[in-house]
C-alpha cells in the first residue's frame, strides 16, 4: 500500500514538474555595453514555450494567452495605415513603400528576417497560403554584418529591434538614447546575426507580463498609442491534443 502511494506521489510530482517546465513566459534580462563614455543598458525579452504573431487588431492585455505586445511596422501619417505590405493570419494588405529594406516572415515557431530583395514575393505568398504573418521594416543586421539605415540619420533616440542568434529570437530595446549606428553596433557586439527594426518614437508603448502576471508597461513615449495600427505579440502556444 505504501509503495503504491509513493509511486502515485512520484507520478503526480513528475506530472506537475513537466507542466511547470512547459509554462509559457517571457524571460527579461538587462545587458550592458559601453558606447563612448556612456554605459548603456539594453533590455532583452525572450519568449519561452511561446510564439510570435503579427496582428492588426489591438491586443487585449487581459487576454490570458498573450504575454507581450510591441509595435512592429511603421504607421503612416493621416490617414493612419501600416507602411508596406503586411500579412496577418494569412490576410494580406498592401500599402506600397520605397523606404523599408527588410521583411519578417513568421511561420509557427519559425521566424525569418531577410532583405526585402531576397524572395519577398515568395515570402508573402507563403504567409498567405499557410496563414502565417509578414511585415516590412528596416534591416539592421544581416549575417552579423551591419546594414545601412539612413532614414534615421544621426539622431539619438530610444531604439527597439527583433533580433536573432542561433535558435533564439528576442526583442531588444534601449534604456538610453543612442543613434541607429550605435544600436546596430551593439546588436552585433551582443552576437546577433539578424535584426529588423521595430517602430518606436511616439509609437513606443508596449507591455509584457511578469511571472506574477502583472502587466508591465514599456516604451518612453506613448503620445501616438491611440494611432497604432499593428502589433508584434508573444502568445502562449496552443496545447497539443
Amino acid at each position: 500500500m505504501l509503495k503504491n502511494i509513493f509511486f502515485l506521489t512520484l507520478t503526480l510530482f513528475s506530472f506537475f514538474f513537466k507542466l511547470s517546465a512547459q509554462e509559457s513566459r517571457v524571460n527579461v534580462d538587462t545587458l550592458y555595453h559601453q558606447i563612448d563614455t556612456m554605459q548603456c543598458r539594453f533590455v532583452r525579452y525572450t519568449p519561452e514555450n511561446a510564439q510570435y504573431h503579427f496582428q492588426r487588431i489591438k491586443p487585449d492585455s487581459n487576454d490570458n494567452n498573450l504575454l507581450m505586445s510591441v509595435v512592429a511596422a511603421f504607421t503612416s501619417k493621416r490617414p493612419e495605415h501600416i507602411v508596406g505590405t503586411s500579412v496577418s493570419n494569412g490576410k494580406k494588405k498592401i500599402y506600397p513603400t520605397d523606404a523599408e529594406t527588410a521583411y519578417c516572415l513568421i511561420e509557427g515557431d519559425n521566424i525569418f528576417i531577410k532583405s526585402l530583395s531576397e524572395n519577398s514575393k515568395l515570402a508573402i505568398e507563403r504567409a498567405e497560403k499557410q496563414k502565417g504573418d509578414y511585415f516590412q521594416q528596416m534591416h539592421l543586421v544581416e549575417n552579423k554584418e551591419a546594414k545601412q539605415c539612413e532614414i534615421f540619420k544621426n539622431r539619438a533616440t530610444f531604439r527597439r529591434a527583433l533580433a536573432q542568434k542561433g535558435e533564439e529570437t528576442s526583442i531588444i530595446e534601449t534604456l538610453e538614447r543612442i543613434t541607429i549606428d550605435e544600436f546596430i553596433e551593439t546588436l552585433i557586439y551582443l552576437g546577433y546575426e539578424q535584426a529588423i527594426y521595430l517602430d518606436m518614437g511616439s509609437w513606443s508603448e508596449g507591455w509584457y507580463k511578469d511571472k506574477y502576471n502583472n502587466i508591465i508597461r514599456i516604451g518612453n513615449n506613448w503620445k501616438s498609442s491611440h494611432l497604432q495600427t499593428n502589433w508584434l505579440v508573444i502568445r502562449q502556444k496552443k496545447a497539443k491534443n
